[in-house]
């Protein structure tokens, strides 16, 4: 969305409503978006430490409620690991 006016993007760089430059803000929410992608591809070849810090970063670029699930599912499965690691001689 436009911060300027809370438009939704639409294909442009250019705010359709008020003319806003969104290019920076689109390359942002792209690349969180790149890093929620391989969060996942890490949670599915076992590697939750990778995954938690590529989902906890993608929230910081740019926030929303998928992105908080998978930060939230990727520490529950690091923490997880972290306590069969402990377990084991």
């Amino acid at each position: 969305m436009c911060p300027v006016c809370q438009a939704r993007f639409r294909g442009s760089t250019e705010c359709s409503r008020c003319g806003a430059d969104l290019g920076t803000i689109m390359g942002l929410a792209a690349g969180a978006w790149r890093m929620r992608e391989a969060a996942r591809q890490a949670i599915a070849e076992g590697d939750v430490a990778r995954a938690r810090a590529l989902a906890t970063q993608a929230q910081e670029i740019c926030r929303s409620a998928a992105g908080r699930d998978l930060e939230m599912v990727s520490s529950w499965l690091a923490g997880a690991s972290l306590e069969m690691d402990k377990a084991s001689p």
